[in-house]
């Protein structure tokens, strides 16, 4: 019995591995993919490549900022994440925190674009045990908080 409890445990552990993220060999990226990239961020460092759920994600630093781009198969962009600063943030944004979230700091900034639709998600401090992170869209409204 003890086997069979073991067994169903490896077996659960190995299905969340093939399910999540594949590390590539950078010479296994699609070609196209690959040129793609390279001429739209020549400046790019640290690059890795991943597959997700028959997505290409690609993850680099550029500018000392992070950034994420996702790729789907005919090598068309679906997704992008870059992380900014404070300053790098729409000002009706810095105003709606000024106003609505007295007290709080700007920890960090993430920029989304998906589907056409791009949100801000900051992640705001005030102290040491109170953090928020608040989704924005560019014109400062607050889409979702989570806490």
């Amino acid at each position: 019995m003890k086997n069979k409890y073991i067994l169903t445990g490896a077996l659960a552990t190995l299905g969340i591995l093939i399910g999540t993220a594949q590390d590539m060999d950078p010479n296994t990226v699609p070609v196209n993919l690959k040129n793609n990239f390279e001429q739209r961020y020549p400046a790019a460092s640290d690059v890795e490549w991943e597959m997700e759920d028959n997505t290409y994600k690609v993850e680099f630093e550029m500018n000392a900022q992070e950034h994420e781009i996702w790729y789907a198969p005919d090598g068309n962009t679906t997704k992008t994440e870059q992380e900014l600063s404070e300053a790098d943030l729409p000002q009706a944004i810095r105003n709606t925190i000024t106003d609505s979230y007295s007290g709080f700091k700007v920890d960090e900034v993430e920029k989304t674009t998906e589907n056409g639709s791009t949100t801000y998600e900051v992640e705001l401090q005030k102290g040491w045990m109170n953090e928020k992170d608040v989704i924005f869209n560019a014109d400062g409204t607050v889409l979702r908080e989570k806490e």
